[in-house]
């Protein structure tokens, strides 16, 4: 027991000076940051998910909050929004509907700062498995060939793309479109490599696809009535 007695007190008078000095800088700091007048600020962080099911969507509407940081005036003043982080640990997901409450565990924040508010209290998110769908890829054209040409035919290669995504989401999803191509004064075929678009942003390209565009120009028929006038 003695010889315990003896090994903390050693420990505790080790480097004795700079453990005193450790603490009064330690008090000051808390002095100095709680003498000042307190002071909020507002901000929006992106919300984050930890520990996201492999194979599962997590669908909701939420994807940022804001919250209201109290801190000291010259603290306040200082607060960068990369400094701030919201999270929700989904570890323990179930299939379906699962509302979570949002505090002050699930913010990092400076030290010295306190949440005084999150905006929203709760989310609510869905899961869903991931599914697949293959669908028909359809070329956006804008304009018109040069006069006396006409557009004989356009096609994609491949003309079809898989996407993924939640199974209530492609259900919808027919088709996908290529981004624009003009073929105005166009006189002669021609090809181009084109990204596809989606317009639901929930729904994805299954890996890096696009697609060839082969257009096809012709001469337009000369009709019979004006090929007599000549």
């Amino acid at each position: 027991m003695i010889l315990w007695l003896r090994y903390f007190r050693n420990l505790l008078l080790r480097n004795a000076q700079l453990k005193l000095v450790s603490l009064v800088l330690a008090v000051l700091l808390w002095i100095a940051l709680n003498g000042e007048p307190k002071s909020e600020v507002g901000l929006k962080v992106p919300l984050e998910f930890r520990n996201s099911p492999k194979g599962v969507e997590v669908l909701g509407e939420v994807s940022s909050v804001d919250v209201r940081l109290s801190a000291s005036s010259s603290l306040v003043k200082r607060i960068d929004a990369s400094e701030v982080t919201a999270s929700i640990d989904l570890s323990d997901w179930s299939p379906g509907e699962r509302t979570y409450p949002l505090g002050e565990n699930n913010l990092t924040v400076p030290f010295g700062v306190t949440v005084t508010k999150i905006t929203p209290s709760k989310i609510r998110l869905r899961f869903e498995p991931t599914a697949r769908k293959l669908v028909v890829i359809h070329p956006r054209i804008l304009g018109k060939p040069a006069e006396g040409y006409a557009l004989r035919s356009v096609i994609c290669q491949p003309d079809k793309a898989e996407l993924e995504g939640p199974a209530s989401h492609l259900t919808a999803v027919q088709s996908i479109s290529t981004d624009s191509l003009d073929v105005s004064g166009r006189s002669s075929n021609f090809s181009s490599r084109l990204h596809l678009y989606i317009d639901d942003p929930v729904v994805r390209l299954a890996g890096d696809q696009d697609t060839q565009v082969e257009v096809t120009i012709v001469p337009r028929p000369v009709e019979q009535g004006k090929a007599g006038l000549n």
